[in-house]
């Protein structure tokens, strides 16, 4: 699903281990073979996975999977046993439950989330932005795509989002003329405009944007305003951002949009797993 590389597994475990691991050394702790075994203690979808086993590897571990990402989990589930010398299993230790509980919680919000607006409307997508916790966005977006999200853009190379921002330093150009100027310059990129009001949409389909971003709009704005941009352009993509939550999701997807894009599931409580380390 996401490609992790080596660099990405090194600065895990560099993260956690510094230089050695000080208490390893002062129990001379004896390195005889043990096993570690993550569980799950409650319901929810695992992520964080991946890199895990990666991580395990990198330290001379043999991780052998008990689910996959992506997969629900309930309470009392072994996810992941790791076989391996005691010094070994404690450098992967922590590190491996950062990584299960805090992605495991993002990915138990976007399933949640995504539920929710497929009630009220099947062919939603729930996207998550690029307003992910600094050095952490990759390992993010992967727990987003895990719990059944999708990725709004991962970085400013992506597609052509036009905010407030940049038109601030182009006031001489209209909604037409910066999406002539942003197809002219990039003719294979998606251009999207934010749009704060239902008049600043309504240009923006007029002026041949590929999609519209409407921020900050209730579900009651949004129904009334989808169906004329729809009349404007058939197959404009409609983003809705803004306030979205599990609890009025379905609502804003039953608007008619495309797209529910939300930050919100960055600051997501973090599932709950334990661990048990034997020897062997």
């Amino acid at each position: 699903m996401m490609y992790f590389t080596q660099a990405d597994i090194d600065q895990l475990i560099l993260e956690d281990l510094p230089l050695h691991d000080e208490t390893t050394r002062a129990l001379a702790l004896p390195d005889v073979p043990g096993s570690l075994t993550y569980c799950a203690r409650q319901p929810g979808v695992l992520a964080g996975l991946a890199p895990l086993l990666r991580l395990a590897q990198s330290l001379g571990l043999r991780p052998e999977p008990l689910a996959a990402d992506g997969d629900a989990t309930a309470p009392g589930q072994a996810v992941l046993r790791v076989h391996g010398n005691a010094h070994a299993l404690h450098m992967a230790w922590k590190q491996g439950m950062n990584l299960l509980e805090y992605l495991g919680g993002i990915a138990s919000a976007t399933r949640q989330m995504v539920d929710a607006a497929r009630a009220g409307n099947p062919r939603i997508q729930v996207a998550g932005t690029r307003k992910a916790h600094p050095g952490a966005r990759k390992l993010q977006h992967y727990a987003v795509l895990c719990g059944g999200g999708m990725v709004h853009r991962a970085g400013l190379s992506e597609t052509i989002l036009v905010f407030a921002q940049h038109r601030a330093f182009l006031p001489d150009l209209d909604a037409a003329q910066l999406v002539a100027r942003a197809k002219a310059h990039s003719p294979e990129k998606f251009v999207l405009i934010e749009a704060e009001s239902a008049d600043d949409a309504l240009v923006a389909a007029r002026a041949g944007a590929d999609g519209v971003q409407l921020d900050k709009m209730s579900p009651e704005q949004l129904t009334a305003l989808v169906p004329q941009l729809r009349a404007l352009q058939p197959r404009l993509t409609i983003n809705a951002a803004g306030g979205i939550r599990p609890d009025n999701a379905a609502a804003f997807a039953a608007s008619g949009v495309d797209v529910l894009v939300t930050s919100s599931l960055y600051n997501a409580k973090a599932a709950d797993f334990g661990a048990v380390m034997q020897r062997l």
